[in-house]
C-alpha cells in the first residue's frame, strides 16, 4: 500500500485563489488526458478534480480538516493541530501528486456507522 501523509496545505508553496490563473484550454486539455486514465482504471466515479489553492497561511503542525452538517446541508473546513483526536477519524479527500508520497491536504471528518460529523 503507498504510504501518505497529512499535511497543511502552505508547505505545498499554493498560490492563493486570486494568485491562481484563469483555466486555460491547455488545462481543459490536460483534464480530458486524466479523465481518460480514470476511465481506464475505473475510476470516474471515485475521484475527481480540484484547483490547488490556499485561502491562508498554516503553520507546519496544523491540518485542514473537513466538517459536515447534513441536516443543515453545510460544510466548514477547520484548522487543527497535529495530534488532535478528531485526526483519528479523518478520511483524506484532497492529495497533492507532486511529491515523492502524496500527501493529504484535505480530510474529512467521519466515522464508521456514524457518518459525517459537525463541529
Amino acid at each position: 500500500m503507498t504510504q501518505l501523509a497529512i499535511a497543511p496545505m502552505h508547505w505545498a508553496q499554493l498560490p492563493d485563489l486570486d494568485e491562481t490563473s484563469r483555466l486555460s484550454e491547455g488545462d481543459f486539455a490536460c483534464m480530458q488526458e486524466m479523465k481518460a486514465v480514470l476511465a481506464k482504471h475505473g475510476k470516474l466515479d471515485r475521484f475527481a478534480l480540484h484547483l490547488i489553492h490556499k485561502h491562508f497561511d498554516m503553520a507546519e503542525d496544523e491540518v485542514l480538516v473537513e466538517y459536515t452538517n447534513t441536516a443543515k446541508r453545510e460544510q466548514t473546513f477547520k484548522v487543527v493541530k497535529h495530534g488532535d483526536k478528531v485526526l483519528d477519524n479523518v478520511i483524506p479527500t484532497t492529495w497533492s501528486l507532486d511529491a515523492a508520497m502524496l500527501t493529504a491536504l484535505t480530510n474529512c471528518v467521519f466515522i464508521p456507522y456514524q457518518g459525517h460529523q459537525d463541529m
